[in-house]
């Protein structure tokens, strides 16, 4: 569990800055938000919102099976926003028909194209990144270099089978199909220092100690560590290590994301079309990610420090949609390869 963080500097000029915008409006509405990131991340920008609108947010805490409550509903569900994390569980609200267009100039001009798709939007990214101790020579990398035999011996990953690697692993599936990415695999596996283990903090961990010298992992994870909320001991050997600049041959670097969508009946639409749109504004942008140290969706708002020292990683420019829908023939490969064996 994420511990609360302390209100960020900046947030009681919302309310004058949206209002700037002429988005106040003059009747008392209601939507229903139901979120899976955080309460205590969430309630800032909904007092704001609320403040600079006059529309309520009545938020609903769904600490996982998001779908699962939406089709236990069905149509009589209030639900107007639906918030939660992770490229697979975004894009399973439009194929379970649980959500609906989320048509916005406003959005379109704010959002990436690659970062949203007709029925989600996305609001903070999490780039996946090759890792390494700070003393290492190695510059830029590509994620086809990780089963180069250079690296033999020396590489160290959380299991194949969590959602970070599937999305990492099923976008180097579209790019480049299935004989290529199973001997991709292939080569990782050859690569590995020891059977995968534990979760991205681990591989950060047994970089600094030495047992691995390179890896891969998410950059929230190391800028969480580097932050101190898990205690000196991981600041110590978060500090040790570093992000590369880490892309594909022939695009951006592969990014999980945190998303948001329309419910396919909310009662309040208009509403929680505004709601969207004040999330994508620089100043919540800039203070929504910087809560779990992640990076913006948007170019005009600020990263953290901490996010921002550990470089740029410009986005891949493949759809989300075509990444979450590979994920299964992704899974079928890593099985097929055996990490486990």
């Amino acid at each position: 569990m994420t511990k609360p963080r302390r209100a960020t500097a900046g947030l009681i000029a919302l309310a004058a800055t949206w209002l700037s915008f002429g988005m106040a409006t003059s009747r008392a509405e209601e939507i229903n938000l139901y979120s899976t990131r955080e309460p205590q991340l969430v309630a800032p920008f909904i007092a704001s919102f609320t403040a600079a609108t006059g529309i309520t947010v009545k938020l609903t805490y769904i600490e996982d099976n998001l779908v699962k409550r939406m089709q236990a509903e069905g149509d009589a569900s209030p639900a107007d926003v639906l918030m939660t994390i992770g490229l697979d569980k975004t894009s399973q609200f439009a194929a379970n028909d649980l959500s609906q267009p989320t048509a916005s100039a406003l959005l379109d001009k704010a959002i990436p194209p690659q970062l949203r798709g007709a029925e989600w939007i996305g609001l903070s990214v999490r780039p996946r990144v090759v890792v390494v101790r700070n003393d290492s020579p190695q510059g830029a990398i590509r994620y086809e270099d990780l089963a180069d035999p250079r690296f033999r011996g020396q590489l160290c990953i959380r299991s194949p089978l969590h959602q970070n690697n599937v999305a990492l692993i099923a976008a180097y599936l579209v790019h480049h199909g299935a004989d290529a990415t199973e001997a991709w695999l292939r080569g990782i596996k050859a690569n590995l220092a020891h059977a995968p283990e534990g979760k991205d903090n681990d591989v950060i961990r047994q970089l600094a100690e030495g047992r691995c010298s390179i890896g891969i992992a998410n950059t929230v994870a190391l800028a969480q560590l580097r932050d101190g909320r898990e205690g000196a001991e991981w600041t110590t050997w978060a500090n040790k290590v570093k992000t590369l600049p880490t892309t594909f041959a022939s695009d951006g670097a592969h990014v999980n994301l945190t998303g948001a969508a329309l419910a396919k009946h909310a009662p309040h639409r208009a509403a929680a079309l505004k709601f969207l749109e004040f999330l994508v504004t620089p100043a919540v942008q800039k203070i929504y990610a910087a809560a779990e140290l992640e990076y913006p969706v948007t170019a005009d708002a600020e990263s953290a420090p901490l996010v921002a020292a550990m470089g740029a990683f410009p986005s891949d420019t493949l759809d989300i949609d075509q990444i979450a829908a590979s994920q299964k023939a992704a899974i079928a490969l890593i099985k097929k390869v055996g990490f486990g064996k």
